[in-house]
């Protein structure tokens, strides 16, 4: 489990920037239009960063609550749910749709504009 973590948040990717959107992952910070917009909760942060690095595909709620909240947790489906209702508040994406539910299975990254950044 703690070397799932330390490859989770060790991970090359260093930035990802779409439409007015710049996430910055070392900093953990989320900037509209080249103003901090606010800092994620570090779970939530995790959350995103699994769905982006594994986007297209699917990735299932339990994958979720393996990697980010551990094999032993107390947490339930409603946690991932939750995390993903604060992140699509975060990101303002109310209107665009970039995590999106796959009924009965979890959820996916969907962005067609993307610059990753190392």
């Amino acid at each position: 489990m703690r070397i799932r973590h330390v490859l989770l948040s060790h991970s090359p990717l260093k930035r990802f920037e779409f439409n007015n959107l710049v996430i910055d992952f070392d900093k953990m910070t989320v900037e509209r239009e080249g103003k901090l917009d606010e800092r994620l909760a570090h779970k939530d942060f995790l959350v995103l960063r699994l769905l982006i690095e594994r986007s297209p595909a699917v990735v299932s709620r339990d994958e979720i609550m393996d990697k980010v909240w551990g094999e032993i947790n107390y947490s339930t489906n409603r946690t991932v749910d939750n995390a993903i209702l604060r992140l699509r508040q975060s990101l303002g994406e109310e209107k665009s749709g970039w995590i999106l539910s796959v009924r009965g299975v979890g959820y996916q990254w969907k962005c067609d504009e993307v610059s990753y950044g190392k």
